[in-house]
């Protein structure tokens, strides 16, 4: 090669000159052609030729050397120190060999004017051959930059996209999309910082870095500090980029500032946000650089993005808070609707409110004197969340301090995010502040918590030993858990009171129940009372009656003995009617007696009502007006319970009707309504001119042991008892029962009305006898009379030898046992109330004995309840007759037995 060749090879290039200006003499055909043809290529191409690959090119290839082109025209390939070249070394070696290489899309850093730019190059490089040997290479370089960097850009897109959408914290994407830009366009520091509301401060959330700079994160600033007219530009919307801070008009002023953080280079992306700068995305160099528009655009792109991605993630964060607020709001509904007790309750609450607020702990104070709005003197702890109870144990209960009392007095909310900075801190006696050894606290958060009524229950307070933790929406969900808190006592103090009300309501039970099985008990000892009493009392009786019966037949002709029989009589009757009223009084309020129900004609009963009374009448010369209907008026009832209700009514009549007064008796048949039914029922009127009754008297005279004004000698006599079992029978038949008086001394009038059971028929008499008794002649009868009591035995074995039977005396049952084998009698009275056996026992052993089988066994005793009554005849006694025996029943069934053919 010739020297000036060479040193001019610069110009001929740049001339278009050909082969024979840059190549030596005797250089091959091939080669020459070669060089030619790339000299009139309007690609970027290079031909390296000789052993020492030294490099000749085209003008489409001086921008790919850049600043470095000059020197590097005619010089081996391996000398040019050149690194973009280096790379296209060893491709260029290997056709060198005699192979053809492509090599694609090769890094190709090019230096231009003390900047270095990144290109992208395709290298298609071919052996040039002479005669068959390599004596160069020609290589042809296609610029693939702007296609690299668009797929370069459009991967990093798509891995930032795919990134983001991965992260759910908002302070993750932020540093994320710093990270994966600083190390695409390989910058120092790139980061992300947000603006205060007040647009006066920037705080860093996140960046990242290469290792040669430190990191901002955490950092708060003042804006202006950076520059306030680069601030302004930023606040218009305008992008920052600064390729050397020190060069810049605006900047150079703060290069110090930057130069702390590490920055000579930048380029700053605005946030604007409603009108507002929100937020910066910056890239910072230690050194000046050329920034790009791609780079710079490529910057705006993935602060966008990132924007986005953290607004989405603070939404979905705030969703997901937002969720878990009403999880636990759930949660706590939950508890409040399983459970009523206070403590648990209150834990609940204290527990999730102190999670929902954030707090690193919280507590229930119950105010003392809360249940009546008063100011409280006994605040305590109730419940604590994120701290033992212990934790507050030494420092006893907290006083009306200005902190604490405006949520109990005033029921306000008090939120503090320095509560040590608050005017009312620290004036309170004995500790002026916070006590020594109690929890940190400095943010400040208390809640009343109020009762339906209006009182301060007491309140939710919690605590933080950061500053500025609690904010107003933290207030809001806090006062709702407090009126939650609020609704649970409330509901727990009304359960509580349930619950006592219920305790107190079982003891009245139980004691009611005690008291019933108490009166059960006095009741039955009352019944047993009762049957003994009647029972002793009925025994002398029976000896009087009978002696009494016994002088009226003896001395039929003595007028005094036979009065004086007569007075006997009527007071053993009355004292009978005494002690049977008892008896029945008592049955039929306790729902014992049952009816024989059957048709009874009330013409028969007020009959033998009349009858009954017809002593007392006849005593005291009454006149009685008795009006009956002509026909039968039937009525379905209990004959005998029906006239012993008709009987009372007259015997009050009688004895409070003064001597030879006036009784009516009037009965008929009338039509009412009864229960919206049109019915007949057969009313009975019995009317008096005697005593009358005052007023007052008459809403009670039914009822047990009323009686009008008594003089003290108690003329009358009676126990209360009679118009009791009145309204008790006729209540029993169905039927009501009324009195009237017009007063004191102007009589009274007794009603009876009872539903009609039939139609009403022809006039009812007494039923006929069988047929042949009257005209049977009664035969005397052998009686055995068995009773311990020895004067009843014998007063009425006196009565009845008089008229005519053969009577037997035993004391004892196993002598009557004895006796009655042997005698083989008619008829035997027995007591059932004997020393050796009872009557029962008796009866059951003469039934046995072929010796007694038939005989009529009667039963006289002083028990007369229903119950004894069935007891006897199941015994195998043919009648039950109670002491004193109805000497005209006795009678009667003797005759009964007399006339019948004899065993």
């Amino acid at each position: 090669m010739r020297a000036s060749s060479l040193a001019a090879g610069g110009e001929c290039r740049r001339s278009g000159a050909r082969a024979a200006t840059v190549l030596p003499e005797g250089a091959p055909a091939g080669l020459r052609v070669v060089v030619d043809l790339m000299f009139g290529a309007r690609l970027p191409m290079f031909v390296a030729w000789g052993p020492e690959l030294r490099l000749v090119y085209n003008e489409a290839c001086t921008a790919l050397l850049g600043d470095c082109h000059a020197a590097a025209f005619g010089q081996p390939l391996a000398q040019l120190g050149i690194d973009a070249w280096s790379e296209l070394a060893p491709f260029v070696a290997a056709a060198f060999q005699g192979e053809a290489t492509l090599a694609e899309d090769l890094r190709f850093n090019v230096q231009q004017q003390g900047h270095e730019t990144r290109h992208y190059v395709t290298l298609s490089a071919s052996p040039v051959r002479d005669d068959g040997a390599v004596i160069g290479v020609c290589g042809v370089l296609t610029d693939t930059t702007a296609r690299v960097l668009a797929e370069q850009q459009h991967r990093f897109h798509l891995k930032l996209a795919a990134t983001l959408r991965g992260l759910l914290d908002a302070f993750g994407i932020m540093e994320a999309a710093s990270a994966l830009l600083g190390k695409h366009l390989a910058v120092a520091r790139v980061g992300y910082g947000e603006i205060d509301p007040a647009g006066q401060r920037v705080t860093v959330e996140r960046d990242w870095t290469d290792g040669t700079v430190a990191s901002l994160a955490g950092e708060t600033r003042p804006l202006d500090s950076f520059g306030p007219a680069l601030i302004d530009r930023l606040r218009a919307g305008q992008v920052l980029r600064l390729d050397d801070i020190a060069a810049d008009p605006l900047a150079a002023p703060y290069a110090d500032g930057y130069a702390s953080i590490g920055a000579r280079s930048m380029v700053v992306v605005p946030i604007i946000e409603a009108g507002r700068l929100a937020a910066v995305f910056y890239l910072h160099e230690p050194q000046p650089r050329d920034w790009t528009a791609r780079e710079v655009a490529l910057a705006e792109d993935v602060a966008r993005h990132t924007r986005e991605a953290v607004r989405r993630a603070r939404v979905e964060e705030t969703l997901r808070d937002e969720s878990r607020i009403l999880e636990v709001l759930h949660r706590t509904g939950q508890a409040l609707a399983s459970t009523l007790d206070l403590e648990t309750l209150l834990q609940a609450i204290t527990d999730a409110a102190t999670q929902l607020s954030g707090a690193q702990f919280g507590a229930f104070f119950y105010n003392g004197q809360g249940q009546d709005g008063g100011r409280s003197e006994h605040l305590r702890p109730y419940t604590l969340s994120g701290a033992p109870l212990e934790a507050f144990a030494h420092f006893g209960s907290p006083g009306p301090t200005a902190v604490f009392n405006p949520t109990f007095q005033h029921q306000v909310a008090v939120r503090s995010d320095d509560i040590t900075l608050d005017p009312r801190y620290g004036r309170s006696a004995p500790h002026y502040g916070m006590p020594r050894g109690h929890l940190p606290v400095r943010s400040y958060l208390a809640v009343p918590v109020v009762s339906r009524s209006g009182a301060a229950l007491g309140g939710l307070f919690f605590g933080h030993p950061e500053a500025g933790v609690f904010t107003e929406r933290t207030e809001r969900i806090v006062a709702g858990v407090a009126a939650q808190a609020a609704v649970a006592i409330d509901n727990a103090h009304l359960y509580e009171i349930a619950q006592n009300s219920a305790r107190e309501r079982d003891a009245l039970l139980q004691s009611e129940r005690a008291a019933r099985v108490e009166a059960e008990r006095l009741s039955r000892m009352k019944d047993e009372f009762l049957a003994m009493l009647a029972h002793e009392l009925r025994n002398p009786l029976a000896p009087i009656s009978s002696s009494a019966a016994l002088l009226s037949i003896q001395f039929r002709e003595e007028p005094r003995v036979r009065q004086a029989s007569a007075i006997i009589s009527r007071q053993v009757r009355h004292m009978s009617r005494l002690i049977d009223d008892l008896l029945d009084v008592s049955r039929v309020t306790r729902g014992l007696v049952t009816l024989q129900v059957s048709e009874v004609d009330m013409n028969e009963v007020v009959r033998s009502a009349l009858d009954q009374n017809r002593p007392l009448i006849e005593e005291k010369s009454h006149r009685v007006e008795l009006e009956l209907p002509p026909q039968a008026l039937m009525v379905q009832g209990d004959a005998t319970r029906l006239i012993q209700a008709v009987a009372n009514i007259l015997n009050n009549a009688a004895k409070y009707t003064p001597p030879a007064g006036t009784i009516k008796v009037r009965l008929e048949m009338v039509e009412g309504v009864r229960d919206g039914v049109q019915e007949k029922c057969a009313r009975l009127q019995v009317r008096d001119n005697g005593s009358g009754m005052p007023p007052e008297l008459l809403p009670s005279v039914f009822e047990l042991f009323t009686q009008g004004a008594r003089t003290l000698a108690r003329s009358q006599g009676g126990l209360g008892l009679g118009l009791a079992l009145v309204r008790k029978l006729v209540e029993l038949h169905g039927g009501t029962v009324a009195a009237h008086s017009d007063g004191v001394g102007l009589g009274s009038l007794f009603t009876i009305a009872l539903p009609c059971g039939g139609e009403a028929g022809g006039a009812c008499g007494h039923p006929a006898l069988p047929h042949g008794v009257e005209a049977a002649a009664y035969r005397p009868l052998r009686v055995i009379i068995v009773d311990d009591n020895e004067d009843a035995a014998d007063s009425l074995a006196m009565l009845l030898r008089a008229q005519g039977h053969t009577v037997l005396v035993e004391y004892d049952a196993s002598a009557a046992l004895r006796r009655a084998t042997a005698e083989r009698p008619d008829a035997m009275v027995v007591d059932i109330g004997l020393p050796d056996m009872d009557g029962y026992q008796l009866a059951a052993l003469l039934r046995r004995q072929p010796e007694t089988r038939g005989a009529v066994l009667i039963a006289a005793t002083g028990y007369g309840l229903a119950r004894d009554r069935e007891r006897a005849l199941a015994a195998g006694f043919a009648h039950h007759l109670v002491k004193p025996v109805d000497m005209a029943a006795l009678v009667r069934i003797l005759q009964a037995v007399a006339s019948s053919p004899a065993g």
